[in-house]
């Protein structure tokens, strides 16, 4: 990579500063830079020192707007390029920091298209090498020894390992979400306990004031199976609307919520189809014992304690 840093670009009818890197095909595909149209840098085009270009997805909003960039020209120090990409945006609403917003604000070229035109045919300013995560020393080792082998022994270069302060920052922010995950699950666990409690002691106080209905419809021929299916569908109903009511206030605070960022905030289809579960689960336990007090009370005793 070659930084060619704030140069005055003309595109689009107008005149502005912006960061011009020129690059290879590899360092996008290490970087994961992705065009959102048209095409990236190819090897054809170092090989050939081509007059290329690819725009940030910030700065080709800025100057172009909705209109089409793929094809027009930028130039740079008089020398004209055409625009072949457009790259996705880098990070997005919620994670975006001032390296993010300086890519997506960048114009990249071919590296040696910048070589043979802006600073010199052999000057690189940066390199950068892709590893395994589980090498990430070894890896390092490897480039401080292929540098200084390049560099004839001096050391006038400096390696930073941003794969390895990636994975640390990752390893942090994982354990942070394994405790909120923690705190949540008990939060959660402990709703799922008063409400199974709540559904028990209304179904216990429902088949109390309906004893004397129980030993009516035994008498004239209900079975005990019957009362006990009865009774459990009305507990996992009282559940489930119970629990359908609370996730469409859930999705409705969602909808709020999303308005406060640009990206908004999906709802997970399988998050509903959990809870609508739980519910369902939390009936049945809560409903079990209360149904069968209820299918094994005797008609004679029913009717008479009604």
């Amino acid at each position: 990579m070659i930084g060619l840093g704030d140069e005055t670009v003309r595109m689009n009818g107008r005149t502005l500063k912006a960061l011009v890197e020129g690059v290879t095909p590899e360092w996008g595909r290490i970087r994961k830079r992705v065009p959102e149209a048209g095409r990236y840098l190819a090897d054809r085009d170092v090989e050939t020192r081509a007059t290329v270009a690819l725009l940030g997805q910030k700065i080709k909003k800025d100057v172009f707007g909705d209109e089409e960039a793929l094809g027009r020209e930028v130039t740079i120090r008089g020398l004209r390029f055409r625009i072949v990409g457009v790259l996705k945006k880098f990070g997005n609403n919620q994670v975006q920091d001032d390296e993010m917003e300086r890519d997506n604000s960048k114009i990249y070229i071919p590296l040696s298209t910048a070589q043979q035109y802006f600073v010199g045919k052999d000057t690189v300013h940066a390199w950068a090498f892709k590893a395994d995560p589980e090498k990430m020393g070894d890896a390092q080792r490897e480039a401080e020894a292929l540098m200084r082998r390049s560099h004839r022994g001096i050391t006038d270069f400096k390696i930073e390992n941003i794969g390895q302060e990636i994975l640390r920052v990752r390893k942090e922010v994982d354990k942070l979400i394994r405790n909120w995950n923690i705190v949540l699950a008990s939060i959660a666990g402990i709703s799922l306990l008063v409400g199974g409690i709540g559904i028990f002691s209304v179904m216990q106080i429902s088949i109390s004031e309906r004893v004397y209905e129980i030993g009516l419809r035994k008498s004239i021929g209900a079975t005990d199976p019957e009362i006990f299916g009865q009774f459990l569908i009305e507990s996992v109903s009282l559940s489930l609307v119970g629990g359908l009511i609370g996730a469409a206030i859930g999705f409705g605070i969602t909808l709020l919520a999303a308005q406060a960022f640009p990206d908004g905030l999906s709802v997970s289809p399988l998050g509903l189809i959990l809870a609508a579960a739980f519910a369902i689960g939390i009936g049945l336990a809560a409903g079990v014992y209360p149904a069968m007090r209820a299918s094994r009370l005797t008609p004679v005793d029913a009717i008479r304690a009604g």
